[in-house]
């Protein structure tokens, strides 16, 4: 059969939010931090560039990461797989520098140091039962066909056992083919688009091999926006609000979901629109929105985030604004928009104030360290799906009474059984099945029962930082950080909820800067 025939189809079923909103991003060089916030800024293409493709980091390197504490059970554990190494490899958008792939490889280096010093978590030890881990990196400049090619050498010339990341879906997808060639298990960590998952479902034999660790589907990341407005909407008071959602393929499922089900929440929809990824003037937008008396501007941005949030805030506009905004859940933010960004809020999995689980802010202190910055979703993402992995490993080996590697077909077993208990996001993890719909994707419920997604909002807190915004979660209650804070610019009727003596209410008490 061709490649042409194996290759599961891009069309129907569209791509997804959350981490795909990069999807149409296009460039001539790969933008760093500030880059990708400048570009956001402008809503222009900001493809990632080469790069340096081929980097390895053996031993020496890893070592140089503080270790989390010891998980281990106390008692000396069985290591049948002494002796052997197992290479992993992480497929990331400019690693170096690109936000979502350095957090990827940052994360990646930190759990091959935790196993390779402490063992699989709950297990303990050295390695994986034993076995020593070595991570391998490789550069798909956010372009599919390097992905696919990126994939094709960590396996072929660096012998990765499996691979991790994927920034695009349609990257996630043109690794498929050589995934099916190759029978390598690869697990996505940063895309978010539902194609995938499906084709596992459609023709699982060929393309079993395909997991998704996190982000949830865009269909999932719906129905959490869609939950989050059913428990707070009411309590913030937003009863009219304005959907404006940026008009690039990846949000498309998402925006689906949301237009047919937001108006049974809350009580006014008067604009539903999808703006355009190369919007720079905000104005007759925020015209439209302010003149139907809207109380929240509901968004979905990844390109044009930073010029819409600096609009917002410099022209004082009478709505709040929050959503999803790819720039919002980068720390440099505030830099970059001068702290314009207070008060607007964002879906994400963790922040750097969060408890998700006992290990959440073991993990963003460590990274916060070694790095000087926080990671993106990408980062706690690819850490815990790392330790997913040796943990399903280890159990099918120990289950098994085996004395070496499972094979990647028995790893697919391994993990489609495996269920984490030690992650930094969700308290529980576990695949989905391969009868359900979107097989092998995160096993998610509700974000009142997971505690996931968190809602993070940049807020004013001289307690955390004296000069600097903090990224506190108001919900759910329990990953919540701080009150939600209303913009200190509206004037609101005396009997608003931003004018009560409790919280919610302006600033929460913490000032401006």
């Amino acid at each position: 059969m061709s490649q042409q025939t194996d290759q599961p189809s891009t069309t129907g079923a569209a791509d997804a939010a959350g981490g795909d909103a990069g999807d149409a991003v296009a460039s001539e060089r790969g933008p760093d931090r500030r880059s990708f916030l400048k570009y956001a800024g402008a809503g222009g293409a900001a493809a990632l560039a080469a790069g340096c493709k081929e980097r390895e980091f053996g031993d020496r390197n890893v070592e140089t990461f503080t270790p989390a504490s010891s998980t281990g059970t106390g008692t000396a554990p069985p290591q049948p797989l002494s002796g052997e190494s197992i290479r992993l490899g992480c497929l990331a958008p400019q690693p170096e520098s690109f936000p979502v792939g350095q957090s990827m490889w940052n994360a990646m280096r930190m759990a091959v140091a935790d196993l390779n010093e402490n063992g699989v978590p709950g297990i303990g030890g050295r390695g994986i039962l034993g076995a020593r881990v070595k991570p391998y990196v490789g550069n798909t400049e956010a372009s599919p066909g390097t992905a696919r090619e990126e994939f094709r050498r960590l396996v072929q010339k660096n012998g990765c056992k499996t691979t991790f990341g994927t920034f695009l879906t349609q990257c996630t997808l043109q690794c498929m083919p050589s995934m099916k060639a190759t029978d390598t298990t690869h697990i996505t960590t940063a895309a978010a688009g539902p194609k995938p998952a499906r084709v596992v479902h459609d023709r699982y034999d060929e393309f079993k091999w395909h997991f998704r660790v996190g982000p949830l589907n865009s269909f999932d990341l719906a129905r959490a926006e869609l939950e989050f407005l059913t428990l707070y909407a009411s309590e913030l008071d937003w009863d009219t609000v304005s959907v404006l959602i940026e008009n690039i393929a990846p949000f498309d499922p998402f925006a689906k979901v949301l237009d047919e089900n937001i108006r049974g929440i809350v009580d006014e929809v008067p604009v539903f629109k999808r703006s355009s990824s190369g919007t720079t003037n905000w104005t007759p937008l925020y015209d439209e929105v302010q003149g139907v008396d809207s109380d929240l501007a509901l968004i979905a941005q990844a390109l044009t985030g930073t010029a819409a949030v600096k609009q917002w805030a410099n022209q004082n506009r009478p709505f709040e604004m929050g959503g999803i905004s790819l720039p919002a859940q980068i720390y440099e933010f505030w830099e970059e928009v001068s702290g314009a960004c207070q008060y607007v809020f964002t879906m994400n999995a963790v922040t750097p104030q969060t408890t998700n689980t006992p290990r959440t802010q073991d993990f963003m202190k460590r990274y916060r360290e070694k790095f000087d910055t926080y990671p993106v979703y990408s980062g706690p993402i690819t850490y815990d799906g790392v330790r997913v992995y040796a943990k399903a490993m280890a159990d099918y080996v120990l289950d098994n009474g085996l004395e070496r590697l499972p094979t990647n077909a028995e790893m697919v077993e391994a993990l489609e059984n495996v269920t984490f208990e030690h992650g930094t996001i969700l308290p529980e993890f576990q695949f989905t099945p391969k009868s359900a719909d979107y097989a092998h994707d995160p096993a998610w419920t509700s974000m009142k029962q997971t505690g996931v997604p968190v809602w993070q909002q940049w807020q004013v807190d001289k307690a955390v930082s004296e000069d600097y915004g903090v990224m506190h979660s108001f919900a759910p209650e329990q990953n919540k950080t701080s009150p939600y804070s209303f913009p200190h610019w509206i004037d609101y009727p005396s009997d608003h909820p931003a004018n009560t003596e409790g919280p919610p209410g302006r600033n929460n008490g913490a000032g401006d800067l």
